[in-house]
């Protein structure tokens, strides 16, 4: 085969020749073909005396040409970058100042989480303490300082508190007339500006609950209920029966247990933010055991014209209680 591809390159093989070198090329592996022109390349000697030097000086100007194109054309690339980085990074630093001054001031003011009519939210605080929000309710906090020396916040409306453990940072919260403190504790909080009472019920840990108007305070176990009257400042402590029915709102519920009717259905007034009149009072001191949804009170009204057999009217204002015919 050596002598063929000599003679092939010499333009000096037959017609027979020239078809026995091709069938032993196509017989032959890449591999084994590549490796052969490659050893040729490098070690054989080529006979360059029949080529047109003229050509080849031709062919390397060529090259030369678009090797230099192709530097200028970077190098003027390159300039245009140092130009373009010489204008945009005063804008970027800038850019950058106003984003940070943002961001700070962002962090500075105070965040609020709020709730409407039927609304419940969950928000997990920077220190992993879960709050659960009941309808039109609002939390307060700011996050610039919140979980520094203390984690500090302001509340009204419902609220079930799960509060991450942390003895070095207490957990404060000021709300309508009072103040709390805990370290790490689950307890549920009612304490709205339109109601005359608040009331903490402790579920797990030990909460130091304050009265602003008077000063005093006390230490809430498990199982206990803290009721603050608000315009009065005393706090009154009592046994936090079927706590269970304490946050049953978190199930969307509103839970009796040998509720006077009047009680009951000023609860409704106060889920719903509306306004009932009656006009039949024959039943207002019957006692009402038994689950309300808390999201759907024409089903609420529709359970207590049954049992008391007593018509409810609704209007986008409010509810007329009238006898039933």
């Amino acid at each position: 085969m050596m002598n063929l591809e000599q003679k092939y390159r010499q333009d000096k093989l037959a017609p027979k020749e020239l078809k026995e070198l091709r069938a032993k090329v196509n017989s032959t592996s890449d591999e084994l073909l590549e490796d052969k022109m490659r050893n040729e390349w490098m070690h054989d000697d080529i006979d360059v005396s029949n080529v047109d030097t003229q050509n080849i000086d031709r062919l390397k100007f060529s090259i030369d040409r678009k090797i230099n194109k192709k530097s200028f054309s970077y190098s003027k690339f390159f300039k245009w970058i140092q130009v373009a980085a010489i204008i945009l990074l005063p804008i970027s630093i800038v850019t950058i100042g106003y984003l940070y001054k943002e961001n700070n001031q962002l962090s500075s003011e105070e965040m609020v989480v709020a709730t409407g009519i039927g609304e419940h939210a969950k928000i997990t605080l920077p220190d992993g303490t879960d709050v659960t929000l009941n309808a039109e309710s609002k939390l307060y906090y700011i996050p610039k300082i919140y979980n520094k020396k203390e984690r500090k916040i302001r509340f009204d409306g419902e609220g079930y508190f799960q509060v991450a453990k942390d003895k070095q940072r207490p957990f404060l919260i000021n709300a309508q007339g009072l103040s709390v403190k805990v370290l790490g504790t689950k307890f549920n909080l009612l304490a709205r500006k339109r109601e005359s009472t608040a009331v903490l019920s402790l579920q797990e840990g030990s909460v130091l609950f304050s009265s602003i108007l008077t000063g005093r305070n006390v230490i809430l176990k498990p199982d206990q209920k803290a009721i603050l009257n608000q315009s009065t400042g005393i706090i009154t402590v009592k046994k936090a029966e079927n706590f269970q029915d304490i946050v049953a709102w978190r199930r969307k519920e509103l839970v009796f247990r040998n509720a006077p009717l009047l009680s009951v259905i000023n609860s409704i007034e106060k889920n719903y933010n509306i306004k009932i009149k009656i006009k039949t009072r024959s039943y207002l001191k019957d006692l009402f055991t038994g689950t309300l949804p808390n999201s759907n009170i024409n089903e609420d009204l529709e359970i207590l014209e049954k049992s008391y057999h007593f018509k409810a009217i609704m209007t986008s204002q409010e509810v007329l209680i009238i006898p039933s015919n």
